[in-house]
């Protein structure tokens, strides 16, 4: 299965929507969090929303604690707001690979967290994935892509060095990620299984394991740059052209 998409491969964040729109058919709402502005006091509004389960399992982080709050309220206040419910009633279920939904299907949504950004994709009889990386260019991306990257891609990063070569491996890292969530098998069933292109827009195609886990050929990729050193990626299930609206969350919702 090769999957297309041509877009520009990587634009800049467009400015965040203070105000929350109706979600049509078609369409993926973006909800942006910086997590340095999530104030004390919505730090206790979460934790009052947040299930038993979750605030059990917050207070087992060592680090990472507000990080995992922060996205916590995102999650349950954006999609309580969508179905007119109340954020502390709402049930997820999960999959046998993890991935959370709601039983009936309601929404479709997938939420990432990297640094001090969280991220949550909402759409409606969707399949979506979305991934945020923090850039470090510090690390030893060739070891970890020959470990876990297709060959050909691999082969693709061996030519580029520096801050060309970093850009490069996130960018295929978010899409990977984004799309693996979107099949709703997650990491464990290996990068390595995805062959994405970026030569001329973003291509994809998916090893035979992988191919049986996709409800369609009709990907769409999209990638923005935070401007502060983080990528993200959204893939989604889609036959139509996609348009993805962006919201800040704490200007809407807090």
């Amino acid at each position: 299965m090769n999957s297309h998409f041509k877009d520009s491969l990587m634009i800049a964040l467009p400015e965040l929507q203070t105000t929350r729109q109706p979600l049509q058919s078609g369409q993926v709402h973006l909800w942006l969090l910086d997590i340095r502005e999530f104030r004390n006091q919505l730090a206790e509004e979460a934790l009052a929303i947040m299930s038993s389960d979750e605030r059990e399992r917050a207070q087992k982080f060592i680090r990472g604690k507000e990080e995992y709050i922060a996205s916590r309220w995102l999650l349950r206040e954006v999609l309580g707001a969508y179905l007119q419910q109340a954020p502390e009633s709402l049930v997820f279920s999960r999959t046998e690979k993890g991935k959370p939904y709601f039983a009936n299907r309601a929404l479709q949504f997938n939420l990432s967290h990297s640094g001090h950004w969280a991220l949550l994709a909402v759409a409606k009889e969707m399949e979506l994935g979305v991934d945020i990386e923090q850039i470090k260019v510090s690390r030893d991306l060739l070891r970890i892509a020959e470990s876990y990257y297709h060959p050909d891609e691999f082969a693709r990063l061996q030519q580029l060095s520096g801050d060309a070569q970093a850009y490069y491996f996130y960018q295929l890292w978010t899409l990977k990620e984004a799309l693996l969530k979107a099949l709703g098998v997650g990491i464990s069933a290996g990068l390595e299984n995805l062959n994405f292109s970026l030569d001329d827009g973003i291509s994809v195609k998916l090893s035979p394991v992988l191919q049986q886990q996709s409800v369609t050929d009709k990907w769409q990729f999209h990638q923005w740059q935070l401007g502060d050193g983080n990528y993200c990626a959204l893939a989604a299930a889609c036959p139509e052209l996609l348009y993805p609206h962006w919201f800040a969350p704490l200007a809407v919702l807090a």
